[in-house]
């Protein structure tokens, strides 16, 4: 660019058709020539003027441009870094949310067990104390059938007892009135012989 600079007004110099390089030591004779002369250069300086304007111009736009540009990227930046973090933030809040699901299932299941095993266990207590009452009443029943064959024996024995007791009872009434009989067969008999003594 600075190359330009200097090229740019040498070239339109050059490209001017009143100038040559006779002109430039040319003697004081061709004074008159020199206001074109100036005015060319004016024009030049102009246009090469007008040309630095347009490019500091154009490089003001570029630089516009790439600010612009530059910041559009930022913000592309940006609203990509935000959608991002927005995703993180979903994926993180699904994350807690399925984890959060997770445990209330896990939560309710543990009480569900946890009533299921209490249920088993009233069951089954209800069963030991069903079982505990059958073999109470089971043996309720073989005490009391043991105590009726105890007292159907101790009826037995008695009545066997007062049999015998009458039994013997009888034999000693027996004997008693037998005994009786011989006394007074002797006595008869001892009552006779006195007689016949006599």
């Amino acid at each position: 660019m600075k190359m330009l600079k200097f090229l740019l007004p040498l070239l339109l110099v050059a490209s001017v058709s009143s100038f040559s390089l006779k002109s430039l030591f040319s003697s004081e004779d061709k004074a008159e020539e020199v206001p074109a002369e100036d005015t060319a250069v004016e024009e030049i300086d102009e246009e090469v003027n007008e040309v630095e304007e347009s490019e500091e111009e154009e490089e003001d736009e570029e630089e516009e441009d790439d600010a612009l540009s530059a910041l559009e990227e930022d913000e592309e930046e940006d609203e990509e870094e935000l959608d991002e973090e927005e995703e993180l933030e979903s994926v993180a809040l699904e994350a807690e949310e399925e984890e959060d699901e997770e445990e209330e299932d896990e939560e309710e299941l543990d009480e569900e067990e946890e009533v299921e095993s209490v249920a088993l266990e009233a069951e089954e207590e209800e069963e030991e104390e069903e079982d505990e009452e059958e073999e109470l009443s089971a043996l309720e029943d073989e005490d009391e059938e043991e105590e009726d064959e105890f007292d159907e024996e101790e009826e037995v024995e008695s009545v066997a007892l007062e049999a015998e007791e009458e039994e013997e009872e009888e034999e000693d009434e027996e004997e008693e009135l037998s005994a009786l009989e011989d006394e007074d067969e002797e006595e008869e008999d001892e009552f006779d012989e006195e007689e016949e003594v006599e």
